[in-house]
């Protein structure tokens, strides 16, 4: 039997984050024209930030009716948010991949994957510049959340 002794081997640091800050991102898509909206750095994901979402949402599209498609969510369902200048369509239950948001949402994961921040403002400052791109960018928008599916059922309307 042999020993192998190792002499002047360092333990691997890897930096670690044990604290826990949230903000919530309410956005809405247009996967047909790629426009898009967000409301950024909530406190809470409820029926009231819900409710402020959209009438903002309303205020910045006064002149649209608009068609809110969105997952089954309990604050999505609460009657405080009906609304005549509003159609809610509910997808079915655990389906994600039919809601092109999500697919938004993956993409602005990614820019603060994997990274640890000083700050949640210094997460933020990414964020906030990734929306940005986005909001300028309709193209990418279309490209990203205009499901093959939708763009088929819009131009079959």
């Amino acid at each position: 039997m042999s020993t192998i002794v190792a002499t002047g081997c360092k333990r691997t640091i890897i930096d670690s984050q044990q604290e826990y800050v949230n903000r919530y991102l309410y956005s809405a898509i247009d996967p047909i024209n790629g426009g898009n909206y967000h409301m950024y750095k909530m406190p809470d994901v409820n029926t009231l930030t819900t409710k402020t979402f959209l009438d903002e949402l309303k205020e910045y599209f006064k002149d649209y009716h608009l068609i809110i498609v969105w997952d089954n969510a309990s604050f999505h369902k609460s009657k405080k948010l009906e609304d005549e200048d509003l159609t809610i369509i509910f997808l079915p239950s655990y389906s994600p991949e039919l809601n092109p948001v999500e697919r938004f949402y993956g993409e602005i994961r990614k820019v603060t994957a994997n990274q640890i921040f000083e700050s949640i403002e210094n997460q933020e400052k990414l964020i906030d510049k990734a929306l940005t791109n986005y909001m300028l960018d309709k193209e990418s928008v279309k490209k990203l959340c205009g499901y093959d599916w939708i763009i088929q059922s819009w131009n079959s309307m």
